[in-house]
């Protein structure tokens, strides 16, 4: 590990900043299976878990596969909208096509409707409110890609349109900064408009990855950080503890609400977000990255005792510099010792349940510890 510090006497440098060369996760640290379940190639996805009807009748091991392996880049646009939960895996290959068709119509209905029912005044409300925000995003986004690069790209206006469509059929959501990067990469894969915008609204059903700092969605996944990291990575919360504010945990806010896409290349995030759409083991597991995170490039910030603010700076420093691959093996290994742990405190019992499609496959069924709380808190226990 190699540190390179800035002199807290030089000019201009208020911060000191550090590079973490070549972290390393030992083989003990990993989880059983790590290198063991291959990637999901097309003649693995057509000839094995697809029957002739188009059905995929393990629904488990595609899942296990994406989970450990991910997807050849050619099957995104084929297995996405399955992880996404537009097609269901009894579906055949006669079902899709009809359900896609249908699904055609219906946004083409929606398309009509926010462009020809809409009142004068809601029409401007809505240009005020929405409309002008996502001209604006748009063209901001993801513009080194190719598939949205130069000037007039008829894909920016796709993903306008999929975005203003969303904003009007899901007006309780409607947009706020930041769907533009999640949308992105999946227009960039599925590229047919109606069958990216129903993998987009199976996306934001996910609340967890698009909100803002202050709804109960991050509130809930902050409050399970901080209490595995209390648990897994205790030295760091020792840090947080001697720190004002600390515990906001400000440092990986942007982890949460973009899905990584900011601290790894597109590749490496994509490759986090297939992982995090399996729901194989947990339905959590974006907090199992942000604490692999942690507890690799952490060392630097307890070592040098950082303050809160410079927590955040030098956690954005190491955007595009982490090492991804590592990362995801850390991030799985340490979701394999969560689930050997016979006791967990109260605090983290929402992590063993499913909120979703997510498997707690395992037979493991941990005991629950209340840890003691204030007045003013309510045990899990409780509330169950």
């Amino acid at each position: 590990m190699k540190i390179l510090e800035n002199r807290q006497d030089e000019p201009n440098q208020p911060y000191r900043q550090f590079m973490v060369c070549r972290p390393e996760v030992r083989k003990s640290e990993l989880h059983p299976e790590e290198n063991k379940v291959n990637k999901i190639t097309t003649d693995y996805f057509y000839g094995t878990l697809l029957n002739e009807k188009g059905q995929i009748e393990d629904d488990l091991q595609l899942r296990k596969c994406v989970f450990f392996g991910g997807l050849e880049k050619s099957l995104r646009k084929t297995v996405w909208p399955f992880l996404l939960h537009c097609y269901s895996t009894s579906s055949t290959f006669e079902d899709r096509a009809a359900l896609a068709e249908i699904r055609r119509q219906e946004y083409e209905e929606i398309t009509r409707r926010r462009l020809y029912s809409m009142s004068p005044e809601a029409q401007a409300q809505f240009w005020r409110t929405v409309q002008c925000v996502i001209e604006k995003d748009v063209v901001r986004t993801d513009r080194g890609n190719p598939f949205f690069a130069g000037e007039d790209n008829p894909n920016i206006d796709t993903m306008k349109n999929i975005l203003l469509n969303y904003a009007f059929y899901n007006p309780g959501m409607s947009y706020t900064q930041g769907m533009s990067d999640l949308l992105a990469p999946v227009l960039c894969e599925i590229k047919n408009e109606s069958e990216t915008f129903w993998c987009f609204v199976g996306l934001m059903q996910r609340a967890i990855f698009v909100c803002t700092p202050t709804d109960n969605d991050i509130d809930r996944n902050l409050c399970y950080l901080r209490e595995l990291i209390r648990l897994m990575v205790p030295s760091f919360y020792k840090h947080l503890q001697k720190h004002t504010d600390a515990m906001e945990l400000l440092f990986c806010h942007r982890w949460i609400l973009l899905c990584f896409k900011r601290e790894f290349t597109e590749a490496v995030a994509i490759r986090m977000w297939e992982a995090c759409w399996s729901n194989y083991l947990t339905d959590y597991f974006h907090l199992f990255l942000c604490l692999a995170i942690i507890a690799v490039y952490a060392d630097d910030v307890i070592a040098q005792d950082l303050r809160t603010d410079e927590m955040l700076l030098h956690f954005s420093s190491l955007a595009m510099y982490m090492d991804g691959q590592l990362i995801l093996r850390k991030a799985r290994g340490l979701l394999f010792q969560f689930r050997q742990f016979p006791k967990i405190p109260c605090t983290l019992s929402g992590l063993c349940k499913r909120c979703g499609p997510g498997m707690w496959d395992s037979g493991h069924h941990p005991s629950i510890e209340c840890i003691g709380h204030l007045d003013h808190e309510t045990c899990a226990l409780a509330v169950d």
